[in-house]
Order: C-alpha cells, then sequence, then structure tokens
C-alpha cells in the first residue's frame, strides 16, 4: 500500500482521523508536526495522550527537548526514512500525520533538501530579530525565496538565511539532487473555514481548562530564554501577558484563539497553493478514506 498521508490545518481533525485508520488498516503513524516532536509541550501542541492514541505506536513524538534546538525539515527527513525502511521490513503501513506541510513536501518531493547542518553561532544572533527584520535580510540576499516564504514563518526564514550563508549561494539558484521516491495518496478533512475557526476556539478553551498557562510556566523555568517557547503560538501570548501588552488572562486567550486561526489561515492558503493540490484528496469521514482504498485497490 502506498504511504497514506492525512494532513490539514490545526484542529481540523487529522489526528483522530489517523488513528482510526491506523487501526483499520494495520499501519504506524509517523508524525509531521514541528510542535509535538518535543518533550514538555504536551498541551500547547495538541499532543495525543497515550489513551487517545488506542494503542497505535505514534513515531517522531517526545523525541528532543526545546533547548536542544530547531528540529529541521532536514531532521525529519533524514529520521521519517529510516522509520518508513523499518516499518516497510516489518509489512507494516505507513500514515504520515500532520500540518507541518513542508516536513511532508520535503520527503516526498522529487527534490530532495539541501544537506547542510546548522550554524548555532548564526541562529543565536538571528534568533534577536524580529520577524520583519529577518525578512529583510533574506530579501536582501534572495529575493525570489523571499517570495516563497511568509515573513512569519519564523523557522524557515531563518533557515533560508542560513543555508545561503553556508552554502554561499541563493537557493532559488541552488540545484538540488533527485528525492527518494515514495508512492503517496493524500487526504485533507473538507471543512469550511467557519468550522474550522470555531472548532479552533472551543480547542483552545479547552487547552485552557487542561492547564495551558501552567504548562508555558513550567516550561519557562525549565527553559530559560528558550527562543523556541516564544515562537510558539500558544506561549508567546503569555510572554507578551507578562510584559504587559496584554491587560488581561482574558484578553491573552482571545490572543491565543486569533494568531490560530491567523496560521490556519496560512495553512490554508499553502495547501491550496502547492503543486500537489491536485492529488489531494477532500474527505469527511473515515468511510471516505477506506472506500477510496478499496477503489485503488
Amino acid at each position: 500500500m502506498p504511504i497514506i498521508v492525512i494532513t490539514g490545518p490545526t484542529a481540523s481533525g487529522k489526528t483522530s482521523l489517523a488513528i482510526e485508520l491506523a487501526g483499520e488498516i494495520n499501519a504506524e503513524i509517523i508524525s509531521a508536526d514541528s510542535r509535538i516532536i518535543y518533550k514538555d509541550l504536551d498541551i500547547v501542541s495538541a499532543k495525543p495522550k497515550k489513551e487517545e492514541r488506542k494503542g497505535i505506536i505514534h513515531h517522531l513524538i517526545d523525541i528532543k527537548t526545546v533547548d536542544e534546538g530547531v528540529y529541521s525539515a532536514g531532521d525529519f527527513v533524514k529520521d521519517a526514512k529510516e522509520i518508513i525502511k523499518k516499518l516497510r521490513e516489518n509489512k507494516k503501513n505507513i500514515i504520515i500525520q500532520g500540518g507541518t506541510w513542508f516536513y511532508i513536501k520535503s520527503l516526498l518531493d522529487d527534490k530532495s533538501l539541501i544537506e547542510f547542518g546548522q550554524d548555532k553561532t548564526l541562529r543565536e544572533k538571528l534568533n534577536k530579530l524580529s520577524n520583519d527584520e529577518l525578512y529583510e535580510i533574506l530579501k536582501s540576499k534572495d529575493e525570489k525565496r523571499a517570495d516563497t516564504v511568509h515573513k512569519n514563518n519564523r523557522d524557515k526564514v531563518i533557515r533560508s538565511i542560513e543555508l545561503i550563508e553556508l552554502t554561499g549561494k541563493k537557493l532559488s539558484e541552488y540545484e538540488r539532487k533527485e528525492n527518494e521516491k515514495y508512492d503517496s495518496i493524500w487526504f485533507m478533512k473538507d471543512i469550511t473555514r467557519e468550522d474550522l475557526y470555531e472548532r479552533i476556539n472551543l480547542r483552545v478553551d479547552l487547552m485552557i481548562e487542561e492547564g495551558l498557562y501552567e504548562e508555558w510556566e513550567k516550561n519557562v523555568k525549565k527553559y530559560k530564554n528558550c527562543g523556541l517557547l516564544y515562537d510558539t503560538i500558544g506561549y508567546r501570548e503569555f510572554f507578551d501577558l507578562k510584559d504587559n501588552i496584554y491587560q488581561s488572562f482574558e484578553e491573552a486567550k482571545n490572543k491565543i484563539k486569533q494568531h490560530t486561526r491567523n496560521f490556519a489561515k496560512r495553512q490554508l492558503t499553502w495547501f491550496r497553493q502547492n503543486e500537489l493540490k491536485s492529488n489531494i484528496h477532500k474527505i469527511n469521514s473515515l468511510q471516505d478514506v477506506t472506500n477510496f482504498l478499496h477503489l485503488k485497490q
């Protein structure tokens, strides 16, 4: 069976769908999420609890601590390829589930990523700059690359600048190697923007009830001066509350909802614009997926 990809915007129901499907087709799940991979970011990342996983094995969850630095798309590709190889040797089906679309695209794209490590000193310097300042640096170094990256996608902007410095070339002019080929089928929940926004608002309320603020307090003490915490929606707003940018806890909570809705809107735009859009099948339920897979067999 091809690799099954369950993707879509945050709060659209990807996680539960992937778990249900995995139970139906004897599959294990590779998580493609830039925050779920970190230990201690449980509530803020909407990480599925062990009981919610229903015994399905999940890979690339809780594999790093936030003070170990950014987990790049290159890291994901390397780890995912090793997992795919082992799962296929064990005759297991594979589901890749998550909303960090660049991770998935980097794994399944025809062209491989540029294989360079990280420059810790440069990253420390760049992390002190605002999103606007970083984006202006990228534009000055490679305007074509900047046109393909949203200025608020901080991780990707920093990585782009870093790669330009490491390679000594504009990324838009860099010739990438052929990537390993994987047969895949992509699915995305068909959800209206209104319904998605309502789900986001309800999720944030639940996260607050489950202790989101307390989780933030604990991690701020545990991981002092960690830029990744500030760059995470759901934590960033509590930093701003602490700095008196917001006047009340209720305002900070509403900002989490707003910023999450804005992020989901950007995700929807990415999905619409990517070159694989004709291969993403809109579905409403598990039955839609299983019906499609039976038709393909």
